[in-house]
């Protein structure tokens, strides 16, 4: 048998089982039902022909019992109400005696038991015989002769039926003990017929597992033991094939594959004889190779290590030159030496724009390389977005000017803050605008916005600032999208003859976004224009109002007509000259001190409003002199500028000075930084104080004169974010706006800077010349928006009138 079923393929193996499994429980359900079907009869026969009969036969003995009593009763009692009732009560125990035998005939009376019940019928007819004699007597009057019938004969009677009646009885008791025998030892052949089949159907059972297992589960371990024998080496090991269904065949195929991996390494060895002698040849040859490599490669770190240091050094060296150059170009386009010719000007400006070229030049190449050494170190600080971006394309505006382009910036009254190096910053925005404003077209547009967004960076949300700058410019090509982030590359040669530029910028502006964890992308299309976007983390969730932390009052205020001293010790005789003579011709008074000892001296003694402090002096450092001048109760009131090559602002600021200049500096970087502290000072009692805002360069030049030459104290700035610092700085009396068209961002900034100024209680004065504008209603505008004329802002006495109706209202 055992042969046959190896033969049998898996399916058919399997089959057979199952078919064995399903005639195993067909005969344990055979079984089961058979046995059910006799307990059934057995119950039956217990209940029908034992218990109930039983039960039959006492009810019936209870029914007699009640007769007698009955009986004997109406043969003592001599009320004629009560023999009457008991009269009836006894013929209804007869009836119910007479139904109860019916019954009991009904049931069937049990074999062997014939003889008693028909002496039950005898000795029950017999008393009832006794019972109508005595009812005969008692009618008659003979009560006492009937009860003594009842006393003899009735109660031998009475005796006569119980006795056969209560061996019926026991009798019925003894069959329903055979029949409950009868069951129990049914009930036992049941159990051990179920024992008997449980046991077999084990024994089939691991019959079955067994030959299953021997058919399926060894071949397959056969197979699995010589496979791992092969793995180890033994490559004659082969399968024995015991059996001739699918796993038989996997073996045969199996012991196929094992030959053929056998005869391939047979010949595999040879070849990898051959091609080890060939790679050690090879290997020998990288191995020189590489210490080439290595030792060129030692050679090209130490190149560009000097290199670095090389641009490092000569940066640093080229800076103070430059800022000559730049100085004295900017003093002569000025004309502050004399008046030049046609020619002496045109070339002063090529002069000027070549030096400034070069100095950002030298800025990029300088960050790279200290990228590049990884010496760039992010100095981080909170500080207002909007404030920033204010400063970057306040100063950009101009450029766009030029070329008639205009510039919107996000303003709001409530700036979020950012985290992060301010500098650097500022130099990524710079960059990114400036190119914007480049590759522009004329009449174009540049769109600066950003937004706080969340993500999830592990288990909790970090908060993110995207910068999204727009332009309508040239766009880029699709195939130079690649390029644009690598270093010294232009994506078009003709590019760069029309619009200049060495290829840094951008990606220098990617390596500075990348050291603040940030990213940055783009989207073009070419003549529609590119959109640039910065993600930079926010690292806090502030947001305040952007201002100038406000500057300490000097100890010494000049009068109207007296000069303001600056006492200057910068780097080098040359800057000190420089300085000197951007700050003449107005109302400073300058002083130069040889060295730190001089200076401190000198600032004791003159008590200056200024100082204008270099960090590399002679005999006493710049941060030297930068503390003693604080720690002095006589001089720590005194601002301290601090004018240098060196990128050191925040130190410079967290050790006291008022403001940060990094070379070179312009005539107007330096009067600008001298008018804020100034400012404070120039406020005296009975003068309006005036903010001027435009849209569009110089266009408030002829009216802040006016205005300035008419006693009015005026500060002018542009429709950006600078607006709002200025008015929360200054809180002015007045408010004028020069705007081309009130629409969009221009709108919503108007609405902001009301809300802002109405806190300042400062009117405001819009001129414009948006004709659909003069048609609203003023309130649409804001509350603090008082007036709005449809013309240019007028330089004569119409000026004058319409602030005096302002005032009025």
């Amino acid at each position: 048998m055992t042969n046959i079923f190896a033969r049998l393929s898996i399916s058919k193996k399997l089959a057979a089982v199952f078919t064995l499994l399903l005639l195993m429980m067909g005969i344990g359900g055979a079984v089961g039902l058979y046995n059910a079907v006799q307990i059934a009869k057995v119950t039956k026969r217990l209940y029908t022909d034992s218990f109930k009969r039983g039960e039959t036969l006492f009810l019936l003995e209870n029914e007699f019992l009640s007769a007698r009593q009955a009986m004997f009763l109406r043969t003592i009692i001599t009320d004629e109400a009560s023999k009457s009732y008991l009269k009836g009560s006894i013929e209804e125990h007869r009836l119910k005696i007479e139904k109860t035998l019916d019954e009991y005939r009904q049931m069937g009376v049990a074999k062997g038991h014939e003889a008693l019940f028909m002496e039950l019928l005898v000795d029950l007819d017999r008393y009832w015989a006794i019972h109508v004699e005595v009812e005969r007597m008692a009618n008659a009057g003979e009560r006492d002769k009937a009860h003594s019938i009842i006393r003899m004969e009735g109660n031998k009677a009475f005796m006569d039926t119980v006795n056969a009646l209560r061996r019926l009885i026991k009798e019925e008791k003894y069959a329903a003990y055979a029949v409950y025998k009868e069951s129990d030892f049914f009930a036992d052949a049941i159990t051990g017929v179920t024992i008997i089949l449980t046991l077999l159907a084990i024994i089939l059972v691991g019959v079955l597992w067994m030959m299953l297992t021997r058919a399926l589960v060894t071949p397959i371990l056969e197979i699995e033991e010589s496979a791992k024998k092969i793995g180890r080496g033994n490559l004659k090991e082969r399968v024995p094939v015991s059996t001739e269904d699918e796993i038989g065949n996997l073996a045969v195929e199996f012991n196929k594959m094992a030959q053929g991996i056998e005869e391939y390494y047979a010949t595999l060895e040879n070849k990898v004889s051959k091609r080890t002698e060939e790679l050690r040849l090879a290997n020998e040859d990288l191995f020189v190779n590489k210490r080439e490599l290595e030792a060129a490669n030692i050679e090209l770190l130490d190149a560009n290590r000097m290199k670095s240091q090389f641009l490092a050094n000569v940066s640093h060296e080229l800076r103070t030159p430059l800022n000559s150059i730049i100085g004295f170009s900017e003093l002569l386009q000025e004309q502050a030496f004399g008046v030049l010719n046609e020619r002496q000007a045109q070339y002063v400006d090529y002069v000027h724009s070549s030096g400034t070229h070069l100095l950002q030049l030298i800025n990029n190449i300088l960050d790279l390389s200290k990228i590049e050494a990884g010496r760039m170190e992010l100095q981080t600080e909170l500080f207002s977005i909007m404030e920033v971006m204010g400063e970057v394309v306040g100063s950009l505006r101009p450029l766009a000017y030029k070329r008639n382009i205009v510039i919107h910036s996000k303003t709001v009254p409530a700036s979020p803050k950012l985290c992060a190096d301010k500098a650097k910053f500022r130099q990524i925005m710079i960059n990114l605008i400036s190119n914007a404003i480049k590759f522009n077209v004329d009449g174009g547009k540049v769109s600066v916005d950003w937004e706080i967004t969340e993500s999830p960076v592990g288990m909790e949300m970090v908060r993110h600032v995207i910068f999204k700058i727009t332009d309508t410019g040239i766009g880029i090509r699709q195939e130079d999208h690649d390029k644009l982030f690598h270093e010294f590359s232009q994506i078009d040669s003709s590019l760069t003859r029309e619009y200049g530029g060495t290829g840094l910028g951008l990606a220098l502006t990617r390596r500075l976004v990348e050291l603040h964890k940030g990213s940055i992308w783009f989207s073009s299309e070419v003549d529609k224009g590119t959109v640039f976007y910065i993600n930079l983390p926010q690292g806090t969730d502030e947001i305040d109002v952007p201002f100038y932390a406000p500057i300490k009052q000097a100890a010494f205020a000049a009068g109207p007509d007296e000069s303001l001293l600056v006492l200057i010790a910068s780097e080098g005789p040359d800057i000190n000259h420089l300085l000197k003579i951007y700050l003449s011709g107005g109302p400073y008074e300058c002083v130069i001190a040889s060295d730190g000892i001089d200076l401190l001296n000198k600032a004791r003694e003159m008590r200056p409003f200024i100082i204008l402090l270099g960090v590399s002096i002679p005999k006493k450092d710049g941060w030297e002199v930068l503390s003693e001048l604080k720690g002095d109760p006589q001089t720590t009131a005194i601002p301290v500028v601090i004018v240098s090559s060196t990128d050191n602002r925040e130190f410079g600021l967290a050790s006291g000075a008022a403001d940060y200049l990094e070379k070179p500096v312009s005539r107007e970087q330096l009067i600008g930084c001298l008018e804020r502290i100034r400012a404070p000072l120039k406020s005296r009692e009975g003068t309006m104080k005036v903010v001027m805002a435009s849209d569009e360069a110089y266009a408030l030049d002829g009216a802040a004169d006016y205005l300035e030459k008419n006693g009015f104290l005026v500060f002018t700035t542009s429709i950006d974010s600078e607006a709002f610092t200025l008015v929360w700085n200054i809180v002015p009396d007045l408010i004028i706006l020069r705007v081309r068209r009130i629409e969009g961002d221009t709108l919503e900034y108007i609405k902001n800077m009301s809300r802002l100024s109405r806190e300042m209680k400062a009117p405001i004065i819009i001129f414009t010349t948006d004709e659909a504008a003069i048609k609203g209603e003023l309130g649409s505008f804001g509350d603090a928006v008082k007036l709005v004329r449809n013309e240019h802002i007028p330089v004569d006495e119409t000026l004058l009138a319409e602030i005096k109706l302002v005032e009025a209202r």
